[in-house]
């Protein structure tokens, strides 16, 4: 080998190795500012969420508690668990009733249940007022989420008091939508995606690369080659006591593509 390309070569190879290294770790450098960007962005949205929340929550419990004390639901309800009551009768005044109240206060789907969480009746809102559901959901106290004929809600419960004793619960809830919390999401039960979801990105892919999460922490995940963050959203951490899990899902090589580029 020739003096002149020995000499190129021992020029040339240690200054390319130097470039990707150099490379290498502004890439890294980049994609990192890039990711606490978008955690941070990710948790200020959330604490904003989380603030408002905690307001529309008092305003919410003050609207429900009015509703439990209603004066014809709770006769109603007298008479659907009354022994002596005709079934059918008592059933369609406690329907009636709630969605009349579904009506006028703006709620997608009302239910009543018994102390027990038995479900009584329940009604949901479609596009000509509101139906009975022939098939009453299974409803714990304090859930969040409920899946009824594959829509979504989020609900809340309160008590129904007579006399100073609990004789039913009162459950009532909005259509959930996952597009309030401004960043893409993904709301998950039983390790399946059930709402939201980025585009382009098969489901099934999202539950496998989720399901290394650990719960209500902050997690990079690979899917089809690209690099997600995934962070807990709503309250409780993201998830709820029964099966409901809600996170973020943000690509991080799209936010860093321009920059990138460069």
């Amino acid at each position: 080998m020739r003096f002149a390309t020995r000499t190129f070569l021992a020029s040339f190879v240690p200054y390319g190795l130097l470039l990707m290294v150099s490379f290498w770790a502004i890439r890294s450098a980049v994609l990192a500012t890039v990711r606490d960007g978008l955690e941070t962005a990710a948790r200020d949205n959330q604490l904003a969420l989380a603030h408002e929340q905690s307001r529309e929550e008092v305003r919410y419990r003050r609207t429900l508690q009015s509703i439990a004390a209603n004066p014809t639901l709770k006769a109603g309800l007298q008479l659907l668990t009354g022994e002596r009551s005709a079934p059918e009768e008592a059933f369609n005044t406690v329907r009636d009733q709630l969605s009349e109240i579904g009506d006028s206060s703006n709620f997608d789907f009302m239910m009543v249940s018994s102390d027990q969480h038995i479900p009584l009746a329940a009604v949901i809102r479609e596009a000509h007022g509101f139906q009975t559901l022939a098939v009453l959901p299974i409803q714990a106290a304090g859930q969040d989420f409920l899946s009824i004929e594959d829509r979504i809600y989020e609900v809340r419960s309160v008590p129904i008091n007579e006399g100073g004793e609990q004789v039913a619960v009162l459950t009532v809830g909005h259509l959930f939508d996952i597009s309030r919390f401004g960043i893409p999401a993904v709301l998950l039960h039983g390790g399946k995606v059930i709402a939201g979801g980025t585009r382009g990105v098969v489901r099934e892919q999202i539950e496998a690369a989720l399901r290394q999460c650990a719960p209500g922490l902050a997690c990079d995940v690979r899917i089809e080659g690209k690099t997600y963050l995934s962070l807990p959203l709503g309250a409780g951490a993201g998830s709820s006591p029964n099966g409901f899990i809600l996170r973020s899902l943000q690509s991080l090589d799209a936010a860093s593509a321009r920059v990138q580029a460069v």
